[in-house]
């Protein structure tokens, strides 16, 4: 089974990153799929926006749950890329699925929270989820189990991922106990004997963020699930490689 090509926030590494610019170039360089993150307006909208404050990403400052959605939309996002003449805006996740439903894309939506104003989170994901009706194509993941199974609760047919910074027999417990799908897992943790023990477990690997050439190639065959990459098109190029080799084609 090939590994999945997903594009960290989208095709991050060249344009502003979890924006629809991204997504679409993400599209367009040959990605399987997209990871992304949501929050909460303060108005209970769900977001894709990564950071807790917009201070990095925008011109405004503060939290991103201090702001109505209205308020978060009149922010241009920064392009340190200058990569496209129009401005970007902080997109929603319902505008996210819309565009993404008639597209073969995987999504992978994680679930950023971090204090008791965003509690409604998984909930509103939920809603907006099953309001899109294309649960089959998408992830869930989170590094908080309570939230997790929250959500799981909610819409049982859309797969789960845990997020995990490194493996050990309770992560595997972890995972089997909350019934996730998946188990994504920093770099720095990733060999073949962990992935050889996640399979034992019947659970499946992805790994982030993987960037340099020769991290991709190396991680590459270990049969994960899917590597998450800023740099969609190099993953890509060394996959078509490795294909054209495997059957001959010098």
């Amino acid at each position: 089974m090939r590994t999945k090509n997903f594009a960290h926030r989208g095709y991050s590494g060249s344009y502003p990153e979890n924006t629809m610019l991204a997504f679409e170039q993400a599209y367009e360089a040959g990605a399987d799929g997209i990871e992304l993150d949501v929050r909460l307006t303060r108005d209970k909208k769900v977001v894709i926006f990564h950071d807790e404050y917009v201070d990095r990403l925008t011109e405004g400052r503060g939290k991103v749950n201090s702001f109505t959605l209205k308020e978060l939309q009149a922010f241009k996002v920064n392009d340190p890329f200058l990569s496209d003449l129009k401005a970007q805006t902080i997109p929603t996740l319902a505008e996210y699925l819309k565009w993404v439903k008639d597209k073969p894309l995987l999504t992978n939506i994680e679930l950023k929270m971090k204090d008791e104003t965003d509690r409604e989170l998984e909930d509103q994901v939920a809603e907006v989820i099953h309001e899109a009706g294309i649960q089959k194509r998408l992830i869930v993941s989170s590094f908080f189990h309570e939230r997790l199974a929250r959500f799981a609760s909610r819409l049982p047919s859309v797969q789960t991922a845990l997020l995990v910074p490194h493996f050990d027999e309770q992560v595997v417990e972890d995972a089997t106990h909350l019934q996730v799908d998946f188990i994504h897992l920093k770099k720095d943790s990733v060999t073949e004997e962990v992935v050889q023990a996640a399979h034992k477990n019947g659970k499946a690997i992805s790994t982030w963020t993987i960037n340099e050439p020769e991290e991709l190639k190396k991680l590459n065959p270990l049969l994960l699930f899917a590597i998450i990459t800023d740099f969609p098109n190099r993953l890509k190029a060394i996959q078509d490689e490795t294909d054209s080799e495997d059957a001959g084609i010098q």
